[in-house]
């Protein structure tokens, strides 16, 4: 299933050529994160509190392919790519309009947060994620 996250640019978030910096794009791609947890019925706090369970990045990898300016408003085409029973995956495609504009791909496992140690992926979650 291919989710959409969609947002707008802030100025703050562009360099001195008016251009989304670099650094920006894995903070959309963990904000599409967590409107999918959102949208699955798993949002962070629900996963902390009552799973007790952290999920962490374990790679990232983004390629910039045309340049997003302040004002413009993004679409993150994203969907789950890859999973096991400790490891997940997402594929990012960032648009501006029908351009593609950035893409990319996270590497993810969940944790528990007393031990901080690598655990399955919660059958709850699991079953969510399909």
């Amino acid at each position: 299933m291919i989710f959409n996250y969609i947002r707008k640019i802030n100025f703050y978030e562009t360099d001195a050529q008016g251009v989304v910096h670099h650094s920006n794009y894995p903070r959309y791609f963990e904000e599409a994160r967590g409107y999918y947890l959102d949208q699955i019925g798993f949002p962070y706090p629900k996963l902390r509190e009552e799973l007790n369970v952290d999920v962490v990045l374990l790679s990232l990898n983004v390629e910039y392919l045309k340049p997003v300016k302040f004002g413009d408003i993004i679409n993150i085409k994203f969907s789950l790519s890859d999973s096991d029973n400790y490891f997940f995956k997402f594929d990012y495609q960032v648009y501006v309009n029908d351009t593609l504009c950035a893409k990319g791909q996270t590497k993810h496992c969940c944790i528990d947060r007393d031990s901080r140690r690598v655990i399955k992926i919660p059958k709850e979650l699991k079953q969510k994620m399909r």
